[in-house]
């Protein structure tokens, strides 16, 4: 019985996606955008000529191999092989569902499940032919399988995240990383706090002993990560295909978009959390060991919550958050050819208007960016220590060496750290009423609202994330 509540909410997500792709199939008939790259390169694929490769392409044929069993069913239209991206959105809510079953009562977790899954820019990809929704699910169940200790599996569908995409060798050496903190915490190598937890772990490495069956479940994701070492060196860089466009840089204020992203995206559990966090801090007596201590355990995130009640010195601290941050953005801004010169996407109105209405707009958002940067922590307050300094370490390795602005990219960060924050039915509600706002807008805008290029008057264009 209680599984069935369960299966129906994952009825209510299937009928949505499989109406919004009727819809797409119904209105946008031919390819769009990079789509006419990922569809010819999959009907290469399935005619059999695996020599031949679009050098527009930039990522593994990861997904092109998947579609492959569409080659069964007769020809691989484009309706079939976005049907592919549907059918792995509704694994992924699975996925999601095992991951937070685990701990959570079935319809919560059903209800979870169905709110990451409709987050926007995410559920918007189910239904175009593109990369990101394999390349999600491949993360995500290979943290699944993590945790279940199948270790060896997890490392092979790391390797098959890693053909959907490169940058997901970072998630697979988190997942890794996640593995051997699971173990140390388990068989008691590691407690507490992260001040603790380091003493801890500095004692525990004196003895090699001790330390070798970790090694062990490290191994899987680590020959995943050496194996794309390997393809680098051969490859001469992670980029496959056209590599002028794509070339990495230092983008620091990516972190400050994900963190207002992040922040916009689960406001009402941020919002909750850093509220409680701060009864939490505020409840207790402490030492000032105890709160460096407690501090460390959440990276700075507590410095918004405890220093709220400390003026000078929470003044003192935003202050210099602020100047840092300000020094990110006046030497790190990164404007890609790309973001200015496609008005198709959302992010060309938000850079047109907001940040470059004039030379200080950008300056304007800092305090908001503290702010968000410390709610997110402070959400992840619960999570692991060791985790959540990993967490942020792979989300900047990410980010900041893309020089491009895509919200898309938030995606798998936001995912992973959205399941490691609390799980509350209103919250969750009123999460799954804005995505499911934003969500019917930019679906409705992007079928019915084309427009036309002058430079190209038989084609229409279309707004998308």
């Amino acid at each position: 019985m209680v599984e069935l509540t369960a299966a129906a909410v994952f009825g209510v997500y299937a009928i949505a996606s499989a109406l919004v792709l009727q819809l797409v199939n119904t209105e946008v008939r031919t390819p769009y955008m990079d789509e006419q790259f990922h569809i010819r390169q999959a009907q290469w694929y399935c005619m059999g000529a695996f020599n031949k490769w679009d050098p527009k392409l930039t990522t593994p044929p990861g997904l092109y191999i998947v579609s492959l069993v569409v080659r069964t069913m007769g020809a691989c239209t484009l309706d079939r092989l976005r049907a592919v991206n549907c059918v792995l959105g509704c694994i992924l809510f699975w996925t999601v569902y095992a991951l937070i079953r685990q701990n959570t009562r079935p319809f919560r977790a059903a209800i979870k499940a169905l709110t990451l899954c409709m987050l926007p820019t995410s559920f918007f990809f189910a239904h175009v032919y593109y990369t990101d929704i394999a390349s999600l699910l491949c993360v995500l169940l290979a943290q699944l399988l993590s945790v279940h200790k199948r270790h060896v599996w997890a490392g092979v569908v790391g390797g098959a995240a890693v053909w959907m995409r490169q940058t997901n060798v970072v998630w697979v050496a988190l997942v890794g990383g996640a593995a051997v903190e699971r173990w140390m915490r388990e068989n008691g190598v590691v407690s507490g706090g992260l001040v603790q937890s380091v003493g801890q772990l500095v004692q525990w490495m004196k003895s090699p002993r001790r330390w070798r069956e970790a090694v062990w479940v490290a191994v899987p994701y680590a020959f995943v990560v050496m194996a794309f070492g390997v393809f680098v060196r051969v490859n001469g860089g992670i980029v496959l295909g056209d590599k002028s466009n794509h070339q990495a840089g230092v983008h620091v204020p990516q972190m400050f978009y994900f963190y207002a992203f992040t922040a916009a995206m689960a406001a009402p559990t941020v919002l909750a959390e850093a509220q409680r966090y701060t009864h939490a801090v505020t409840s207790r007596q402490v030492t000032c060991f105890e709160m460096a201590n407690y501090a460390l355990e959440t990276v700075y995130a507590n410095l918004y919550l405890y220093l709220t009640y400390r003026p000078v010195l929470s003044t003192a601290v935003g202050l210099a958050l602020t100047l840092v941050m300000a020094v990110g953005v006046n030497r790190f801004t990164v404007e890609h050819p790309f973001l200015l010169g496609d008005n198709r996407h959302y992010t060309f109105y938000i850079w047109k208007n907001l940040f470059r209405s004039c030379w200080w707009a950008r300056y304007l958002y800092i305090p908001g960016y503290v702010s968000c940067m410390l709610g997110v922590h402070a959400a992840l307050w619960r999570a692991p220590a060791l985790w959540h300094i990993m967490w942020l370490v792979c989300t900047a390795a990410v980010l900041v060496p893309s020089p491009l602005l895509e919200l898309r990219y938030f995606t798998v960060p936001f995912f992973l750290a959205r399941l490691h924050m609390p799980t509350s039915l209103p919250r969750l509600s009123i999460e799954l009423a804005m995505y499911t706002v934003v969500n019917a807008v930019t679906i409705y805008v992007f079928l019915y609202h084309p427009f036309v290029w002058s430079s190209e008057p038989n084609q229409l264009q279309r707004f998308m994330w």
